[in-house]
């Protein structure tokens, strides 16, 4: 796999595991099955593709899981559809956090490992928000009577996942300045060299634009105006997809969480 492919895939696995944990969060039963039928074939198409070029085990194993999932939405037993949303959200986790996982080994690469973890499941849980948060703000042009605390819901997930994102880079590039010796230096003196303009992109765009508008999304839905809504997180949907594949790059270049 290229250097761009890898972290291209990587974001692709978080955004697809973060939709299904949103969409774990939506009550079937106040939403029609055409919603998460179309969501599954949002998610599945980039990861069919990724799992086309550059195939791994893990990857495998959660598209077809994903697969499973989308077909048991055009069964009539409802229990399906959960066993399966529940399972392939279990699989797909585990297949992003594994990279981090296979960093074990001594105490500061442990260190290095929790953070890392903390960080993807931030990352899935930011992508996911965005994607199902604008499709969901299309339902409601459907379904006007559906309850707007659903999409209110996505929303303060959606600011959360940011306050943390960027809390989580302070802490991890405070702890190795500080903790890490003269290679961690080196590596944080990367940022400032060789991949200043990827780490402010990350920096201004991923976490700080995500975050200025993950607020407007919130006060907007405060009045409420769920169109206007949708349309922050189409927005939002370019902001995070950006800073997180400039953060899997950062990752996979400097070795540093992003």
């Amino acid at each position: 796999m290229t250097p761009l492919a890898r972290p291209i895939f990587h974001a692709v696995q978080e955004l697809a595991v973060g939709s299904l944990f949103c969409l774990a969060l939506l009550p079937p039963l106040l939403i029609r099955r055409g919603f998460f039928q179309t969501c599954v074939l949002i998610v599945a198409s980039p990861m069919g593709l990724g799992v086309w070029v550059s195939p791994t085990p893990a990857s495998t194993v959660f598209f077809v899981s994903l697969l499973l999932y989308g077909g048991s939405l055009w069964m009539p037993d409802g229990r399906w559809p959960t066993l399966m949303l529940r399972l392939s959200l279990a699989i797909g986790t585990g297949g992003i956090v594994l990279p981090s996982l296979t960093s074990f080994g001594g105490l500061s690469l442990f260190a290095t490992m929790t953070a890392q973890v903390l960080n993807t499941l931030t990352s899935a849980l930011i992508l996911g928000t965005a994607l199902i948060g604008m499709l969901l703000g299309h339902y409601y042009l459907r379904d006007s009577q559906l309850p707007v605390a659903l999409i209110r819901r996505l929303a303060n997930l959606f600011l959360l996942a940011t306050v943390l994102q960027g809390l989580f880079l302070l802490v991890n590039l405070g702890a190795l300045y500080l903790f890490g010796g003269a290679e961690a230096a080196a590596k944080i003196g990367l940022l400032s060299s060789s991949y200043v303009a990827v780490f402010l992109g990350r920096l201004f765009v991923g976490i700080l634009g995500s975050f200025i508008l993950a607020c407007v999304i919130w006060d907007t839905l405060r009045i409420p105006n769920v169109q206007a809504a949708t349309g922050f997180f189409y927005i939002a949907i370019l902001t995070v997809t950006i800073g997180e594949f400039l953060g899997r790059y950062l990752w996979h270049s400097t070795a540093i969480p992003f």
